[in-house]
């Protein structure tokens, strides 16, 4: 690692925000709200942020801060359960001892077996914890 040329070394983190708006600007994605890469929901939460922004923004027309209003209220639950870690959090995924890494690696050979095939699926099974409203907007054709 001292030697090497091309060694990288970042760190993981999340983003949480007390608001995601200011003005006229909203963030989303990774930039308002950035589970880490541990929880496997940064893509599921930036495409329902999207998604939610959007309708609000379109079903309030002309009012930004109301369309803000609501996009804070629909995604501020399934963004805080969307960032909790899965079992075992930073250590799981980058144990510190050799005991931790021997214990990881058993564990992702029996991530197809149970137990640890429901603690996969509970982690996964967040992305779909939102009810997503129906905006009933008119299809552009």
């Amino acid at each position: 690692m001292h030697r090497s040329t091309d060694f990288h070394l970042d760190s993981l983190g999340q983003v949480h925000l007390d608001s995601w708006t200011r003005g006229r600007v909203a963030l989303l994605g990774d930039a308002g709200y950035s589970p880490s890469p541990l929880t496997g929901l940064g893509t599921s939460l930036a495409l329902v942020g999207a998604y939610v922004l959007a309708g609000e923004l379109a079903a309030a027309p002309g009012d930004i801060a109301s369309a803000f209003r609501g996009y804070d209220r629909i995604m501020r639950p399934y963004v805080a359960k969307a960032q909790q870690l899965p079992p075992g959090g930073a250590g799981g995924f980058a144990p510190n001892s050799a005991l931790a890494i021997r214990l990881r690696a058993m564990s992702m050979r029996s991530m197809n077996r149970w137990p640890m095939r429901q603690l996969l699926a509970a982690q996964f099974a967040k992305a779909g914890d939102i009810d997503l409203p129906e905006y009933g907007l008119p299809v552009a054709r």
